[in-house]
């Protein structure tokens, strides 16, 4: 948010109701698919998970990977806890995730204890924050000594990707990447640094969709293993980022 911006909102309380907005609307077009990263994750993120682990996805939308860990991980409903600023998103995975806690919140003013959570999530988040440190010191403070959060984004060390962007916003064409309201620009190195300042340390990673998403449909398994056994993660088009909290 600009100063000028800060001079006339400064709680930001009009931009995020914009974007909120922007999100009802996009959620209420009805149900979405899995996203390729998602299903890319779970099986990154479930061998971390217990009966007992408390688990918060920020910028949950519809529950997907919610869902998907309830019947295939060992977590109890109970203990997983979701937030969006949609409330039209969170209602519709209220329905299907009837015992786990989900909720309207702002990622800047999180209503939970300190050192609540062993993991969270932020997929495809961090690029549509404002100020994503604050917002990573935020999700650390929830986030027990030693506890894990799993981070992904659009990354534009994919260079066909990049000049896709910058052309959707030279051309105005903001649907030819789905533009939202804060839509920043970031690679692998520069995650890293944002979330070394809010306490987190990189502990692995693996990349999602080496190719745009016109192709993600022919991408197959076996592709996406092979560049990731080869250490290609920085260059994938989605890659999922494993940070464990040290300080």
């Amino acid at each position: 948010m600009s100063d000028t911006t800060r001079a006339h909102d400064p709680d930001g309380k009009e931009m995020h109701a914009q974007e909120a907005d922007w999100y009802n609307e996009f959620y209420g077009m009805g149900p979405l698919d899995t996203a390729p990263w998602n299903r890319y994750l779970l099986p990154f993120l479930i061998p971390e998970l217990k009966a007992d682990t408390k688990l918060l996805e920020l910028g949950c939308g519809q529950g997907q990977v919610l869902r998907y860990l309830t019947e295939h991980s060992p977590m109890r409903e109970e203990n997983i806890f979701g937030i969006d600023q949609s409330e039209v998103a969170v209602e519709f995975t209220r329905k299907l995730l009837p015992r786990a806690s989900l909720s309207t919140q702002d990622i800047y003013q999180l209503n939970f204890s300190r050192n609540q959570f062993d993991v969270c999530v932020l997929m495809e988040t961090i690029e549509h924050l404002e100020e994503p440190v604050l917002g990573l010191k935020k999700i650390a403070a929830v986030t027990k000594p030693g506890g894990l959060l799993f981070l992904s984004f659009p990354n534009y060390a994919h260079l066909p990707w990049l000049l896709v962007r910058i052309l959707a916003e030279k051309l105005n064409r903001p649907n030819w990447v789905v533009l939202q309201p804060v839509d920043k620009i970031y690679t692998t190195w520069h995650i890293e640094k944002l979330a070394a300042q809010a306490g987190y340390q990189l502990e692995g990673a693996m990349g999602s969709n080496y190719g745009p998403p016109v192709f993600y449909p022919l991408e197959r398994d076996w592709m996406t293993k092979g560049l990731n056994r080869i250490g290609c993660w920085r260059f994938s088009y989605h890659p999922i980022l494993k940070f464990r909290k040290v300080a």
